[in-house]
């Protein structure tokens, strides 16, 4: 099925658009926020190819938040989870209290917005079959508040015409948020996944009738058998670009949990469902914030997968083409130099290469 394609500021998302990176930043109290905005300026002074860096903080810092600073001073689309800022003390969510909150980000020039509409009786009724029911923080918020407040529809339902309204006037991509997406192999590819994914398509499509571009989030943790399934699935139902959340392809990577998600990335891309990868850094079970050091790192190894996506997607064999070249020209399998690999001594394989070219040139 061919994808939708958009463009978000000027980075295309989508159907025969080069893989887009997003990094997740967040902070929960001061120090972590003071922390960030270093980061923010450490991801901004790089060279690497990040696109999109979204902020999840749930500490409240008015007029100084992180994603107005990634906004006024950094070349990156700013994204959000408007939800993470809008949960009251009582673990409730005001109608006014939510949209009040997406109109100032998407006011203020905040320009991927994420939302999770999907959760509601069924669903959690469903899910406690699994060995972890909800793994998504926005997603299970949104869920307490309607438990809580015993409501017939989620606060995203509810508002879901005012939200698409503000999309439309400020030119904003919705994200639409999986809440159900599995927290371990075991749970992957349940029913209570399958109905969910069918949901943020329905609703998908709603937004999209309405004039606003929407990207659909998906899947959590999978076994390489099931994210094939679920590419198989998303490949035949699904229009819109696709962001992964990892996917994991084992729950065995403690500590690297970067390496385990990039590899589930380029899984999902050599499929054809993965237009923006959200960067897993390798401490996401350990329940420390995300290091500098370790950003970028896992920003390395993202650029990697996104680069062989891109010669899945796209053919884009330019950089390749060039190093084959260097390498052949140099007689050197070190990049740039014509220095012979240490490993290899005498028995240079290059080296043998030139003399089979000098006696086919002479034959």
């Amino acid at each position: 099925m061919k994808k939708y394609r958009y463009k978000l500021n000027n980075t295309m998302i989508g159907n025969d658009s080069p893989t887009a990176l997003n990094v997740l930043i967040g902070s929960n109290n001061e120090k972590q926020y003071l922390y960030e905005l270093k980061k923010i300026q450490t991801l901004d002074n790089s060279q690497l190819p990040i696109s999109i860096v979204t902020d999840l903080s749930l500490y409240k810092r008015p007029g100084k938040e992180l994603w107005r600073n990634i906004v006024n001073n950094t070349r990156f689309i700013a994204g959000t989870v408007p939800v993470y800022q809008a949960v009251d003390v009582d673990k409730t969510i005001s109608s006014t209290n939510l949209l009040n909150i997406i109109y100032e980000q998407v006011n203020c020039g905040v320009k991927l917005i994420t939302i999770h509409p999907t959760p509601n009786y069924q669903l959690l009724k469903m899910c406690k079959i699994r060995l972890v029911p909800i793994t998504s923080r926005g997603g299970a918020a949104v869920a307490m508040d309607m438990l809580i407040k015993q409501s017939t529809k989620n606060i995203y339902e509810q508002n879901i015409d005012e939200i698409i309204e503000m999309a439309k006037t400020y030119d904003v991509i919705l994200s639409i948020g999986s809440s159900f997406r599995s927290a371990n192999l075991k749970d992957a590819l349940d029913q209570t996944y399958i109905m969910e994914l069918e949901k943020q398509i329905k609703i998908a499509d709603y937004c999209k009738s309405s004039g606003v571009n929407v990207i659909i989030e998906t899947p959590g943790h999978a076994s390489p058998q099931d994210i094939f399934s679920v590419c198989n699935r998303l490949n035949t139902c699904c229009p819109y670009p696709i962001m992964p959340l990892g996917p994991m392809p084992t729950d065995c990577a403690f500590e690297q949990d970067d390496v385990a998600a990039s590899i589930g990335a380029a899984l999902m891309g050599t499929s054809g469902c993965a237009d923006i990868l959200s960067v897993v850094t390798r401490e996401e079970h350990t329940g420390g914030i995300p290091s500098i050091e370790s950003t970028l790192s896992a920003i390395e190894k993202y650029a990697v997968v996104k680069h062989i996506i891109d010669i899945y997607k796209l053919n884009d064999t330019r950089e390749d083409d060039c190093i084959a070249v260097n390498r052949s020209k140099n007689h050197s399998c070190i990049l740039g130099i014509k220095e012979k690999c240490s490993r290899c001594g005498v028995l240079c394989p290059l080296d043998l290469a030139t003399a089979l070219k000098d006696k086919r040139g002479n034959n």
